[in-house]
Order: C-alpha cells, then sequence, then structure tokens
C-alpha cells in the first residue's frame, strides 16, 4: 500500500509518536509512506524524521502554533489544511489516507479525493478543552460541531484505548462510526534486553511526561518527598528523582511546567537529589528508562500513554495512575503498580520497590515479556496493516473488475 499520513506537527509529543511508530512499522512490513505536515524542526523531533527513515514533506511552516498566546485550535485547523492541500494533489498516487489528531481536516479531503481516509482519535478536543461557558461557549459551537460532522466523515476512525473510545461516543453521542480500538506500539528492540541489568540494582526514580500542567509531574515530586519519610536516611541519600519530559519553549505553560518544578523541589530540601532532564534526546531518555529502578507515569485519566509501554520494553516496572490508558497496559503486581494519585499511593509503592529489588526485576521482567507479546511495534504494525487493508483490497477488486 501507498500511504499518506497527516499531522500538524512532528514534534516529541506522544501524539507525534504514534504516528511516527505508525509510519515505521508499515514501511517495515514493505508499505510506501509519506508524512505531511506543516513543522518540523531537526532539533525537536524524533529519529525516524530526522535519519531519513521516513519521508516527510513540510507544508505551511509559517502558519502560527497560536494568535496571541490564544486560537490554538484555529492555528492548528490552518495547518492542517495546509498540509492536505498537498496531499490532495498527489491522492491518486495513495491508496489511503491516514489523518490525525485534528479531524476538521477530512471534510476538505472528503470533497476533493476518493481515496479512503482513516482518522486516529488520540481522544476528542471537545473534552481537551475548558468548560462551555460564557463567551468561550459561542466561540467553541462551530468547531465543536465541525469536529463531530468530520469524525462521521472519516471511512473508518480508530482509537488508542477502550477509555478513549468511550470518552469518544460520550462526547459524540449521535456519532454512526463505531471507534475501534487500535492500541499503539513501541520498538522494543531499541531497548538494551532487561537480562543484561538489574532494575533492583538502580537507586533512580525517573518520572517521565511532557512539560505541561496536565500531566502532573509535581505528583512525583511530592511522592518523592514522601518516600524520604520512609526510608533510612543514608539509604534516601543514595537515591535520585529524574523528572524527564519535552518542554515546547514556544509555550508559556511548558517552561512554567519546568520552573515550578524546580522551586518546589528546592522548597522540599530536595534540591540536590531531583533532577530535571528538559527535552532529553531519544538517546538520553533510553538510557535514563534503562537505569531506572522504576518509571513513574503521573497523567490522571491519561488517554493511553506510551511511556508505561516504553518502561516495561526497558525491562522497567512502572508506577501509574490507576484510571484511564495505563489500565490497559500495565498489570497491577505484575508489571509494575496502579495507584491513586496521591503522594502518600505513590510513596509506598515506590518504597516496596527499594525495600524488595528481587520485586523491580520479577516486575521488570515481566514487563518486557508483555510488550513483547502485545505492544511491540512489530504486532502493532500487522493490526494497522490488516485495518488499513481491509479498507483497500475492496476497493482495488472493485476496480480491477470494472
Amino acid at each position: 500500500m501507498k500511504v499518506a499520513f497527516l499531522h500538524p506537527e512532528l514534534g516529541v509529543g506522544g501524539a507525534e509518536r504514534l504516528v511516527v511508530n505508525a509510519a515505521v512499522a508499515l514501511q517495515r512490513r514493505g508499505h510506501h509512506v509519506t508524512l505531511f505536515t506543516a513543522q518540523h524542526d531537526p532539533a525537536r523531533c524524533f529519529d525516524p524524521t530526522r535519519d531519513g527513515t521516513l519521508d516527510v514533506r513540510v507544508h505551511g511552516r509559517r502558519l502560527p502554533l497560536q494568535i496571541g498566546g490564544r486560537l490554538r485550535l484555529p492555528a492548528a485547523i490552518a495547518r492542517m489544511l495546509a498540509v492536505g492541500r498537498p496531499a490532495i494533489s498527489r491522492s491518486r498516487q495513495f491508496d489511503v489516507i491516514f489523518c490525525d489528531a485534528v479531524a476538521q481536516v477530512i471534510p476538505l479531503l472528503r470533497l476533493r479525493t476518493r481515496v479512503p481516509i482513516v482518522f486516529y482519535c488520540h481522544f476528542p478536543d471537545l473534552l481537551l478543552t475548558p468548560p462551555r461557558t460564557g463567551w468561550y461557549r459561542w466561540y467553541r459551537v462551530p468547531f465543536d460541531r465541525w469536529e463531530a460532522a468530520a469524525t462521521e466523515m472519516a471511512d473508518r476512525v480508530f482509537v488508542n484505548s477502550r477509555f478513549t473510545a468511550a470518552a469518544l461516543r460520550g462526547a459524540f453521542p449521535r456519532l454512526r462510526a463505531v471507534p475501534e480500538v487500535l492500541h499503539p506500539g513501541v520498538d522494543v528492540d531499541r531497548h538494551t534486553d532487561p537480562a543484561a541489568s538489574s532494575p533492583g540494582a538502580s537507586s533512580s526514580i525517573v518520572a517521565v511526561s511532557r512539560f505541561s500542567p496536565d500531566k502532573n509531574l509535581l505528583l512525583a515530586l511530592e511522592a518523592y518527598a514522601h518516600l524520604r519519610q520512609m526510608m533510612p536516611a543514608p539509604a534516601f541519600a543514595a537515591t535520585r528523582l529524574v523528572i524527564a519530559g519535552a518542554e515546547d519553549s514556544r509555550l508559556r505553560e511548558s517552561r512554567d511546567t519546568g520552573d515550578a518544578l524546580q522551586r518546589r523541589s528546592e522548597a522540599l530540601g530536595l534540591g540536590a537529589q531531583v533532577v530535571l532532564r528538559r527535552s532529553p534526546t531519544d538517546a538520553e531518555l533510553r538510557a535514563l528508562l534503562e537505569r531506572a529502578r522504576c518509571v513513574v507515569y503521573t497523567p490522571a485519566c491519561e488517554h493511553f500513554g506510551l511511556v508505561p509501554l516504553e518502561a516495561m520494553a526497558a525491562g522497567r516496572p512502572v508506577l501509574a495512575a490507576n484510571d484511564g490508558g495505563p489500565l490497559e497496559t500495565v498489570v497491577e503486581g505484575e508489571t509494575g503498580f496502579l495507584r491513586p494519585a496521591r503522594p502518600d499511593t505513590f510513596a509506598e509503592a515506590m518504597h516496596r520497590l527499594f525495600v524488595a529489588p528481587d520485586l523491580a526485576d520479577r516486575l521488570g521482567r515481566a514487563g518486557r515479556a508483555r510488550v513483547e507479546r502485545e505492544f511491540s511495534l512489530s504486532a502493532f504494525g500487522a493490526r494497522l496493516e490488516a485495518q488499513l487493508q481491509s479498507i483497500v483490497q475492496p476497493l482495488q477488486q472493485d476496480g480491477q473488475t470494472q
């Protein structure tokens, strides 16, 4: 198959990682993929989009990320429309168009091409924005209706988790399309086999998320402060908390998140033991994961979450909030711990892994096996390939018959 991927910006977030992994997975299975995007900074992107592995086409790079610190959705729609135009002009070269993140571009595509369009919904934008009150309610009405209508116009709608499927049905109860769960996958081979190292021998706790207020990274810091009260002083002094994630310098809230974490760690007297790693490279992040006693994932009601999969691929136990997407990936007591998103419950789980190093090793091995079995890039690619072929092959057969 020849597949066109449309994404507004190939940065370093979870949505970008998913679309890059999807493209790589299909390419490894012998298909031809082209990524169309409006923003691609070689200094802030995933390796396959920078090193020539994937064919990346950039259109609309001058369009803003936001306008006056606001109006992000109109700006995102404008970028996707700019991305959609060249894809439409070349649509006869493709068997299917894979659109994700911004559904509003689908009507344009539908009007201008007969190529099948699939939409991958990470989470309904309707539910990612503030409550509809006052002037904001009237501002959002056309965009919310546009999103619902556009999603309906896709030939197939995929979602990243059962949690997101339920959210999509709740957000758009009149939606006739049935969202199909297509769990993302990660490249297990990127990580060292955990048999070569031991999580239980490590003294570092690693929390990974994008530097954003909604990722709740402060929870990891507060839990670490609670852990100090549960361990002998010399033992705790040997530990470290590393908070790592993408920081977008263009967004004020991203910069403020890192600064707030730094101030809070100093206020707690943990400045010497807390390390902030802002926008680490792929290689740096892999090294952090592979050297961790455990990997902490703090968002509540996360739509899916690739970090737990990356941690398990690295053979590390995962500590995550017991709701949302992690409920579909982390197995309580087998590959890690699922706990209420509170400092005391997270600290208790951290403590267990420090007093029982063999437990960390066992959970890490089980996590690696689970990802290899169910969430590898190969498994993801096979599922995606089968879904796309179920759309494309009937059309190809009809064309041959005619």
